[in-house]
C-alpha cells in the first residue's frame, strides 16, 4: 500500500497534463464532428434544392405538354367538326329534292292505320301495268281510202299515130380537088411565098442552070413535103382538127394557104396525088412541098 500510495502521489503532474489532452482531443473531435454534420446537412440540402428545382422543373414540363395536348386535341376535333358540317351542307345541296313518296300523298284514314302488304303490292302492281299502257299506246290504225284510180286514156287509133319522120341521108357532093390545088397556090403567093416552077423558069432565063439541070429539078426542087387529106364527100370535109366544115373548094384552098403561112420555109409546091381511103373515108390527099 506505501508504495501505490507513493507512486499516487508521484504521478499527479502527469496524470493532469495526459487530462488535458484528453480534454483537447475531445474538444478536436466534436469540432470535427460538428463540422461533418454541417457539410452533410449543407450537402443534404443542396441536393434537396436541386432534386426539388428538377421535378418542379419536370412538372411545369409535364404541365405544358399536358395543356398542347389538350389543346391541339381540341383544334383537331374543332376542325374536323367544321369539315363535317361543311360536308353535311354539300350533301344537303347536292340531293334533289325528293318528291313526296306515294303514302305522304295518299290521304290517311283513321289516323296511322296502313293497307295490308297485299294490298299495296297488287296496287303497286295495277299501278305499274297502267304506266306501261299509258306508255306504249299503239297509234290508232287508220283505216285505209283507196285511192282514185287516174283516168286511163282512150287509145289512140293505129292510123292516127304520126311516125317521126327519118333523117334522110344528104346525097355526096363532089368537088375538083385540081381546081382547090390552084386556088391555094394563088393564095399562097399573095402571103409571100416563092412558087418552085416559078423561080426554076427564072433561074433557067436568067442563065443560072442548065436545061439539063432544070429538067432534073423541075418541079418540087427535091423539097420534102407533108400530106393533107380532106374528105372527098363535101359534106363531111372538114379542117385537119375536125371542127372546121369546109363548104366550097375556096374554103379547103385557103387552109392549105394557111398551114403554108405557119411555116417558116419560103419555097413551095402543092401537088394533087389522088384518093385514098383515110379513117373510113374516100379522102383526096395533097403534097404539100416546102423547102
Amino acid at each position: 500500500m506505501a508504495v501505490h500510495g507513493n507512486e499516487k502521489s508521484l504521478s499527479l503532474p502527469l496524470w493532469g497534463k495526459k487530462r488535458g489532452q484528453v480534454v483537447f482531443m475531445k474538444k478536436r473531435l466534436k469540432k470535427f464532428f460538428l463540422l461533418t454534420v454541417c457539410a452533410l446537412l449543407v450537402g443534404c440540402g443542396k441536393q434537396k434544392a436541386e432534386t426539388n428545382a428538377g421535378t418542379e422543373s419536370t412538372m411545369e414540363m409535364e404541365t405544358v405538354r399536358e395543356e398542347t395536348e389538350q389543346t391541339t386535341t381540341q383544334e383537331l376535333k374543332r376542325q374536323e367538326d367544321t369539315v363535317s358540317q361543311e360536308r353535311t351542307e354539300l350533301q344537303t345541296e347536292a340531293q334533289p329534292e325528293t318528291p313526296e313518296s306515294e303514302e305522304d300523298i295518299k290521304p290517311q284514314s283513321g289516323g296511322n292505320e296502313q293497307l295490308p302488304q297485299t294490298e299495296q303490292v297488287r296496287e303497286e302492281t295495277d299501278k305499274t301495268e297502267l304506266e306501261q299502257q299509258t306508255e306504249v299506246q299503239p297509234e290508232p290504225v287508220k283505216p285505209e281510202t283507196p285511192e282514185p284510180t287516174p283516168e286511163m286514156p282512150e287509145p289512140v287509133p293505129e292510123t292516127s299515130k304520126q311516125e317521126p319522120e327519118t333523117e334522110k341521108a344528104e346525097p355526096p357532093i363532089s368537088y375538083s380537088p385540081q381546081k382547090v390545088a390552084e386556088l391555094a397556090v394563088e393564095k399562097t403567093k399573095a402571103q409571100g411565098k416563092v412558087y418552085i416552077p416559078d423561080d426554076l423558069d427564072r433561074m433557067l432565063v436568067a442563065g443560072e442552070i442548065s436545061q439539063e439541070d432544070y429538067n432534073a429539078c423541075y418541079p418540087t426542087d427535091g423539097a420534102g413535103y407533108l400530106e393533107y387529106f380532106v374528105a372527098a364527100n363535101m359534106n363531111e370535109a372538114r379542117d385537119i382538127s375536125g371542127t372546121v366544115r369546109f363548104n366550097s373548094e375556096e374554103d379547103i384552098a385557103a387552109n392549105i394557104a394557111g398551114v403554108y403561112a405557119a411555116l417558116p420555109q419560103q419555097y413551095f409546091y402543092i401537088e394533087y396525088h389522088g384518093t385514098v381511103m383515110y379513117d373510113g373515108k374516100e379522102c383526096h390527099v395533097f403534097y404539100c412541098y416546102r423547102a
